[in-house]
């Protein structure tokens, strides 16, 4: 829908000599609660905060919400002398229509008209009444709404966003930026928008937007650029021209998302092993690659940021479909290009209609819709389901011996299909080492290395039977035993650690962060202690130390999973009556510190081993798997030889 049609070119002729179009800026009142309507405002851009001085009931907690543009506010003042019921504050520039009501009356039809055509466009009742939830869930969404507003993110066209309960924090997304492009060109920390994902109170999704060009509508770095190397093309990326571009830094400067970074034009090319023996090494390494080398202010250096991947491989011109590399190389789907206009529901559900476009993201919200990837578990688990349940029933049918396929009997159709399986399953392994071209999203190969491991990890249990055979068939039987159990556990972590993690980190951080704060509080505790008295070292050695960085207290954090601020105000509570004993001031006040350093410490401890249990599998699940493979390659030369 749009005002121009709805409207009419008549009406849109007459009512031009009483309007005026104006742009506004960041914090201005459009009007005030209490003063006369004397104008009709048209939204057509931007954002804006109704607020009330005194809520609309006792108890009511509805003195605020946000609207975006697309509204028409001030009809009431048509049909007679009227006051605005609230204050309109703007939350970033905007553009606005103003149409004179004193004008309007002087002409009664067109006012008669303009009123019956622009009431669809004005905000049905007063404020608050579009929710309809419980007021601690509209806290929450009005929090996020004021979040995305103020921050920009909701003006970004192409917004990149991590789904923090599926993020298994691998780095693989800036990994394969750094592979395509040469720097990464993300960083994975940014704006944290907790979300409420349902009418439950507890249903929270959290949401990160990295350190990665938005891709503005009105890009602060294009503007402060001296040369003009900096433009939007074609497809609607913001990109940055190498041959123009002088290295000066006012675009890093200028962008508040941190999204631009400056790398050395002419980098020394890295030592790397391109032998036979070295991409093996690099093949099997479970090692990140290392990190690029600092650059030095003597450098010749050169604006980066994301172009969305455009002129590289894995978007060729002939291609239908854009493609990115941080998308395509999450193994869980965590990633998503957006338009945060659709992706985030809040905002959707407070923007106007008037001037309603049909601008889309390049990127496809997977987190809303995947069909390939419910088709996959459609397939995959019936899949799964049948093949072994046919083998059981052959199995009861036939035996092990009895032919039935030829000469082939249930030894030899239960062993080949536990090959296939286990040559399908390595497939994975093949493709997280692509990097530059197509081969599919990485969250699909997941899934049916999931299937397929299950799949052949069953058929093989079956091909070995009740016997285990010899040394050799025995120690192959228990590798596969362990790259099935490493695997499950692995799929169990990547299900239950990344939502444990939300909900006891708030914000998202990096192991490096965790351990550069873990030391912090070591060192907090360590010189309180230095500096207090024999009374206040010995109680905080003796019962804060001892209570709060206890295997209890660790397990605490993961059974209770309570927020940072509510456990510290608990833990303080618990330790106050202390206090009086302690004569000094202060030792009372490094007690205090140390209540807090010492539990915080604690919370933070919990996070690292989150964070490694996540990726603990991996290692013992590769180990398995290469021993398995080859005792596998022994076993099958063992059983041609007798075949023959």
């Amino acid at each position: 829908m749009n005002i121009a049609p709805a409207l009419g070119q008549r009406m849109i002729d007459q009512a031009a000599g009483l309007s005026q179009f104006r742009v506004f800026s960041k914090n201005h009142v459009l009007f005030h609660e209490g003063a006369a309507i004397d104008h009709i405002y048209i939204i057509k851009e931007g954002w804006l905060r109704r607020s009330k001085l005194v809520a609309s009931e006792p108890g009511s907690n509805d003195s605020r919400d946000f609207m975006g543009g697309g509204y028409c506010f001030g009809l009431e003042g048509l049909e007679g002398d009227a006051v605005w019921p609230y204050t309109a504050t703007l939350l970033g520039r905007s553009e606005a229509l103003l149409i004179s009501i004193a004008e309007l009356r002087r002409n009664p039809t067109l006012k008669e008209d303009l009123r019956k055509e622009l009431a669809r466009f004005t905000p049905a009742g007063g404020i608050g009444d579009s929710f309809q939830s419980a007021p601690a869930n509209r806290e929450k969404t009005l929090s996020a709404q004021e979040r995305l507003i103020k921050t920009g993110l909701v003006d970004g066209t192409n917004l990149l966003v991590m789904d923090m309960n599926l993020c298994v924090r691998c780095g693989r997304c800036s990994m394969a930026c750094h592979k395509v492009h040469g720097q990464s060109r993300l960083l994975r920390r940014g704006i944290h928008i907790a979300r409420v994902e349902s009418p439950r109170r507890a249903a929270i999704r959290p949401t990160l937007a990295p350190s990665v060009c938005l891709h503005c509508k009105d890009p602060e770095c294009l503007t402060g650029c001296p040369t003009g190397a900096i433009g939007r093309y074609s497809s609607g990326q913001i990109d940055i021209n190498a041959g123009t571009c002088i290295g000066c830094g006012d675009c890093a400067t200028n962008c508040p998302y941190n999204a631009i970074s400056m790398a050395s034009r002419n980098p020394a090319p890295p030592a790397v092993d391109e032998g036979a023996r070295g991409k093996l090494r690099r093949w099997l390494s479970l090692k990140a690659d290392p990190l690029p080398p600092p650059v030095e202010q003597s450098d010749e250096l050169l604006a980066v940021k994301c172009n969305l991947c455009s002129g590289t491989p894995l978007n060729p011109p002939d291609s239908k479909t854009p493609a990115y590399s941080c998308e395509e190389n999450c193994p869980t789907g965590a990633l998503a290009r957006v338009n945060p206009k659709e992706y985030f529901t809040e905002i959707k559900q407070i923007e106007g209609l008037a001037f309603l476009d049909k601008t889309h993201a390049i990127g496809r919200n997977i987190h809303k819709s995947d069909p390939l990837k419910s088709l996959t578990h459609l397939i995959g688990a019936p899949l799964v389901f049948l093949l072994n349940a046919g083998a059981i029933a052959l199995l009861n049918r036939y035996g092990y011996g009895e032919p039935f396929l030829g000469p082939f009997n249930m030894r030899w159709v239960t062993g080949l299909a536990g090959l296939v399986g286990v040559v399908a399953v390595m497939a994975y392994a093949v493709r997280r080492q692509i990097f530059k071209r197509r081969a599919g999203p990485l969250r699909y190969w997941m899934l049916a290395h999931s299937y397929l491991g299950i799949t052949g990890g069953a058929m093989i249990l079956l091909h070995g039977g009740a016997s285990s055979g010899g040394a050799l068939t025995t120690a192959l039987m228990i590798s596969f035993d362990l790259v099935i159990l490493t695997g499950l556990f692995g799929v169990f972590c990547y299900m239950a650690i990344p939502r444990l993690l939300t909900r006891l980190e708030g914000d998202p951080l990096l192991l490096d962060d965790l351990l550069k704060r873990r030391q912090e509080l070591r060192d907090e505790i360590v010189r309180i202690v230095k500096t207090s008295t024999e009374l206040s070292r010995r109680i905080v050695t003796e019962r804060v130390a001892a209570g709060f960085l206890s295997f209890g207290f660790l397990l605490r954090q993961f059974l209770k999973r309570e927020d940072l601020n509510s456990m510290l105000e608990s833990v303080r509570a618990e330790f106050k009556p202390l206090a009086p004993e302690l004569a000094d001031e202060k030792d009372r006040e490094g007690l205090s510190k140390a209540v807090e350093a010492a539990a915080t410490l604690r919370r933070v401890d919990a996070l690292i081993l989150l964070h490694k249990l996540l990726k603990a599998w991996l290692p013992p699940h590769v180990m398995a798997t290469a021993l398995m493979l080859a005792l596998l390659l022994v076993h099958i030369i063992q059983v041609i030889y007798a075949w023959r």
